[in-house]
């Protein structure tokens, strides 16, 4: 078992959705790409406590999954993935049906990164109770998985995607382990061990660990360090790009890509 190591592109200014660029993801051994989501950031945001530098771009995100599906048809083993999709600002019955569609679409390569985002007026502007948003994600995840064979998927046999968890507090290892398949947790932003905090998490409810993937996002790009994290307990790491800049963009490919080599090295 090698590293799995990925991208999520923070916006797609300079992404090109060609077979050429596309390729060159893939080909340099990108376990997969994710994208993020916000529908919209209102212009007064009174109630928004926590901070964001230029919470404006978050407006700018494309919607992930038409993207997502226009990646699926240019690759062939290339995981796809949200990072996060926001249950809060999502009707259930068209988000069960967009499941489907790209899980039919990518034959079963997406992964189902959710949360319930921080922007409250954003949420409320969907109909959704800021308090409940954590509410909202899980009793979401369970009624998708719950309808999911009654619906066409059952016909088709479509798996749904395994779930994994984008956030930081300490309440999340309870989440992941009672209703997830995976985290997105962030070694900086976490009040304490991830990877300890989710095994006692999933000890007290009988939960299986080892078929949870733990996912390491920003890491350092030092390789010493991602093996340190590795052999911790972290599987996947998913390094941020912003192609705002075209030669950044660039650069930070490259280093991603020559960090997957020397991993790879490492170990074979």
């Amino acid at each position: 078992m090698v590293p799995k190591i990925s991208i999520c592109f923070t916006d797609l200014k300079n992404f090109s959705f060609t077979k050429s660029f596309v390729s060159a993801l893939e080909g340099a051994g990108t376990y997969a790409v994710f994208f993020p989501e916000n529908s919209h950031v209102p212009i007064q945001r009174p109630k928004t406590l926590k901070s964001f530098p230029d919470i404006k771009r978050l407006a700018r995100f494309y919607d992930p999954f038409p993207c997502l599906s226009a990646l699926a048809a240019l690759t062939e083993d290339l995981k796809l993935g949200t990072s996060v999709c926001l249950l809060t600002q999502r009707d259930l019955t068209l988000i069960s049906k967009t499941l489907e569609t790209i899980q039919l679409i990518s034959r079963e390569r997406f992964i189902f990164g959710v949360a319930g985002g921080f922007i409250r007026e954003a949420m409320e502007n969907h109909g959704s109770i800021f308090q409940n948003r954590w509410e909202i994600v899980e009793n979401g995840v369970l009624k998708l998985r719950r309808d999911w064979d009654f619906g066409s998927n059952s016909k088709k046999n479509v798996s749904f995607p395994p779930v994994w968890i984008g956030s930081n507090s300490r309440r999340v290892p309870a989440r992941v382990a009672r209703y997830a398949d995976g985290w997105l947790a962030r070694k900086t932003l976490y009040p304490g061990n991830a990877i300890l905090d989710l095994k006692n998490a999933c000890e007290e409810i009988g939960r299986d660990y080892s078929k949870i993937t733990m996912t390491s996002m920003d890491p350092s790009l030092e390789l010493d360090e991602l093996l340190g994290d590795f052999e911790a307990g972290f599987q996947h790491f998913i390094y941020f790009v912003s192609t705002q800049s075209l030669a950044e963009m660039s650069r930070r490919l490259d280093n991603i890509f020559k960090l997957i080599d020397d991993s790879r090295g490492y170990f074979f």
